[in-house]
């Protein structure tokens, strides 16, 4: 079998898609990684917020005990200031009542400021669990779409390669070494096609003799500048046979 023009872009072409593929199946496990990594950033944040939140709880709960204390104490006090006799000891609990009392006052300031956080705090932590339920589900869905995708993939993988082998009997046996160093240099990128008189992979000019070379199909082509394997584009084939009528 003959190297033309439609050959080489028919190879070209499997090794493209087969690129493609390897891309897609390197691809989406560095993805899926970047997802779960995103959900775990989300999910110790939420771990602070839970926690953050049990403190506040912790917090308010001691200023209720505090509050409770002093009204505890004032309630002792008042006892005491109906069975004292001395108008100093008197006057002493009765500022005593009056520092419990102005501490209440504060303390209930205190507790309603850390009533209204603990609410926003609660709000905002629902969010935060929603949130993280929500890239729970996306980061399984997208885990389970990747393992069978890639199933897929590697079966279609496998076919194409076989092809390729197949595709490669067009390859002159002198210069399959050649061939071969150049795909695993290059890879997808180890043929070009022709494009204004030009190799599109490196853009330089070919020469007439070279031209002559591809239109007739005796041998492989190499781009002199770049090593790329050289066809004509399916265009110039065209033209050229028009052109020999």
């Amino acid at each position: 079998m003959a190297a033309t023009a439609q050959n080489l872009r028919d190879l070209h072409l499997l090794h493209q898609r087969a690129k493609a593929i390897r891309d897609r199946l390197i691809s989406g496990p560095k993805v899926l990684a970047v997802k779960q990594s995103t959900l775990g950033s989300r999910q110790t944040a939420l771990d602070a917020s839970r926690k953050a939140l049990q403190d506040a709880k912790v917090g308010l709960k001691k200023l209720e005990h505090s509050l409770q204390s002093h009204q505890s104490r004032i309630d002792d006090l008042k006892v005491k200031l109906n069975l004292v006799k001395k108008n100093e000891e008197y006057k002493a609990i009765q500022n005593q009542i009056a520092n419990d009392k102005a501490a209440i006052e504060k303390l209930e300031g205190e507790i309603l400021e850390e009533m209204v956080k603990l609410d926003e705090q609660t709000v905002t932590l629902a969010a935060e669990e929603d949130e993280v339920k929500r890239l729970a589900t996306q980061v399984e869905s997208f885990k389970q779409e990747q393992e069978a995708s890639a199933v897929d993939q590697k079966t279609l993988l496998s076919e194409l390669e076989a092809s390729i082998i197949g595709a490669e009997e067009i390859i002159p046996e002198d210069l399959r070494d050649r061939y071969r160093r150049t795909v695993k240099q290059r890879g997808s990128d180890a043929m070009a096609f022709i494009e204004n008189g030009a190799c599109s992979g490196c853009f330089v000019s070919v020469t007439a003799q070279m031209m002559n070379e591809l239109i007739n199909a005796h041998s492989l082509s190499f781009c002199k500048t770049c090593g790329r394997i050289l066809y004509l584009a399916e265009e110039d084939v065209q033209n050229r046979k028009r052109s020999g009528r």
